[in-house]
């Protein structure tokens, strides 16, 4: 009988266990014994068994490694899609060719097609930010002034929906008592908006009317708007060179009064076109003259004429700065607020104004008087608690305790900011710099974990009433007081589907007062923190949507008074709460 060699065992062994390019089929046509041979020996049979299970094992073992590894790079190299559409958020019809870009993880940019859709192909996993624009519109970030939307790439990302808010416009025509165009008329657009909280005027822009009477404010938010038109020359004759209208137009505000308490707004609404037309009669047109002093020799002396709308009425001022004389011409009846301003040294202003009322008669020996502009300095006390807390910066400076801000009720007048002073001792001292007569609401905003526990101008308790600044007089320093044993309020914003993923958090003193309410941003994951809140009572809000809500007002708030949480905080308290959310309607 035929046997089967050591050498001849190890060339089997050698070849029955394949390499990396060997097949089991290949293995078996490598055994040279033939089968009477096997029949008659168990060795060489249990060889082949063995060999046999050491060829399967090594290719199943082959085809389950390159199982894993393209496992692997198929999670490594996975690819998403994120697709769906942009609408118009007023009638919810299809936004087509706006572009839309995400930035982040992957950076793209598509246009939408003709119904609204857009797509993403082969994008990684993670965190995009995801933004569309198009001509005529306002993207959710420019209406609402929210945040950048994000988007979590992956296997489980849904479809998504960006709204776009059209832009509104108002236009009209100015004509006279006939119904004839009047051209180069200046028409003012004003607005009437909320910031922080509170009510405010912004001017947004003037139009000259064309030779048709007309005029055309576009790109508007959605808000209230005032018009107001003039003063204007009567240009509809010509006149020698020399010679000077003896007409104009008075200044008036839609739909034809002639002051701003007594003016119809325009609620404009998202993507509306409002008409406003002006009918317009000429007048007698009159010359307003005086002197102003106070000024230092070799300095010259700047005027600005105001609208009682706080615009800048366009008519020539003649001055002599030799004699301080100074001549305005064709000015039309109106009110009015004249400024000049000079100054005494690099960082000294002086200011003057006059209010005119023209009326039938010129206006004439008018005397102004330039001073110094006003400052009011910002005296600190801060009553710290804390051994740690005193005030110093990282750099070891002391900072600036506190943040001041005047906002005037008057149009024609600025706001008006603190500044911090560094002093000899390296600490800031803070002063509020040329601040013009009138009366303002206070803004105070301390550092850090500090809240005001009084302030007091003079005898005005600035945490409960206005803030006056006299044209002459006395002046007294702002007096603060600032403790850090502030309470500390944490929470979360709920909805019967469970949390809200984003909304605005007001926390609003009890009984109503002048000092500004505070907001925080709350977020599903995280929810919302407040620090530094002086102990007291307090209502607190969550809106989808607060950019538009007057919430300084408590009339305003008085609307979702009942949908508010009521809270109780002591000083260094630390309190969780949950809110329901108050829809607006302005949220999507």
């Amino acid at each position: 009988m035929m046997t089967t060699s050591p050498e001849m065992r190890l060339s089997h062994r050698q070849s029955i266990v394949p390499g990396k390019q060997q097949s089991l089929t290949r293995c078996c046509a490598n055994l040279t014994p033939s089968w009477p041979t096997l029949l008659g020996s168990k060795r060489p049979l249990l060889l082949l068994v063995f060999s046999l299970s050491l060829s399967l094992w090594a290719a199943l073992g082959e085809t389950a490694a390159a199982q894993m590894s393209g496992s692997r790079s198929a999670k490594s190299d996975a690819s998403f899609t994120l697709s769906g559409s942009v609408v118009n958020s007023v009638t919810g019809e299809s936004v087509s060719h706006a572009l839309v870009r995400i930035a982040g993880s992957s950076q793209r940019t598509v246009f939408s097609d003709g119904e609204g859709h857009f797509q993403f192909e082969g994008l990684t996993a993670g965190r995009v930010i995801l933004t569309a624009q198009k001509p005529g519109y306002f993207s959710p970030q420019e209406f609402r002034g929210s945040a950048n939307r994000l988007v979590n790439l992956g296997p489980d990302t849904d479809s998504v929906v960006v709204k776009l808010t059209p832009q509104g416009a108002i236009s009209g025509r100015v004509t006279d008592a006939t119904g004839q165009p009047i051209e180069h008329v200046p028409v003012h657009l004003t607005a009437k908006a909320v910031r922080d909280g509170r009510k405010h005027w912004e001017p947004r822009g003037q139009q000259q009317t064309d030779e048709d009477g007309r005029y055309r404010f576009a790109n508007l938010m959605p808000g209230t708007y005032y018009l107001a038109a003039g003063p204007g020359r009567d240009e509809t004759r010509i006149l020698p060179g020399a010679e000077k209208p003896k007409t104009g137009y008075p200044s008036i505000f839609y739909p034809g009064v002639p002051d701003l308490a007594s003016a119809a707004p325009l609620q404009l609404a998202a993507g509306q076109h409002a008409q406003a037309d002006f009918s317009m009669t000429a007048g007698p047109v009159y010359h307003v003259s005086g002197s102003v002093a106070g000024y230092y020799p070799h300095q010259s002396v700047g005027f600005q004429l105001f609208s009682p709308s706080g615009d800048d009425v366009s008519l020539p001022i003649n001055t002599e700065p030799e004699t301080g004389r100074f001549d305005v011409d064709s000015v039309p009846p109106g009110s009015y607020v004249l400024k000049a301003f000079s100054q005494a040294g690099p960082d000294q202003p002086l200011r003057g104004e006059a209010h005119l009322n023209v009326a039938a008669a010129n206006v004439e020996n008018l005397h102004l008087i330039l001073g110094p502009a006003m400052s009011i300095p910002v005296v600190v006390r801060m009553e710290s608690r804390a051994s740690s807390n005193q005030g110093a910066g990282a750099d070891g400076i002391q900072a600036a305790p506190i943040a001041v801000r005047l906002i005037s009720s008057d149009p024609t007048t600025a706001e008006s900011y603190s500044t911090a002073v560094r002093g000899s001792g390296g600490a800031n001292s803070v002063v509020l710099q040329n601040v013009e007569p009138g009366r303002y609401s206070v803004d105070l905003i301390p550092r850090g974990s500090w809240y005001v526990q009084s302030a007091q101008y003079g005898q005005t308790n600035l945490l409960n009433d206005d803030l006056v600044v006299a044209s002459a007089g006395q002046s007294y320093p702002m007096e603060i007081v600032l403790r850090d044993d502030g309470a500390s309020l944490t929470g979360t914003v709920k909805t019967p589907e469970g949390p809200y993923a984003e909304a605005t958090v007001v926390v609003v003193p009890e009984p109503a007062s002048k000092v500004a309410a505070k907001i925080a941003y709350a977020f599903a994951q995280n929810g919302f923190t407040f620090n530094g809140l002086a102990p007291g009572e307090y209502l607190i809000y969550a809106f989808d949507y607060a950019e538009g809500i007057e919430y300084s007002n408590p009339d305003v708030l008085q609307t979702y008074a009942s949908q508010a949480a009521h809270v109780t905080l002591s000083a260094s308290q630390k309190t969780q709460v949950a809110l329901d959310l108050i829809r607006t309607g302005d949220g999507d």
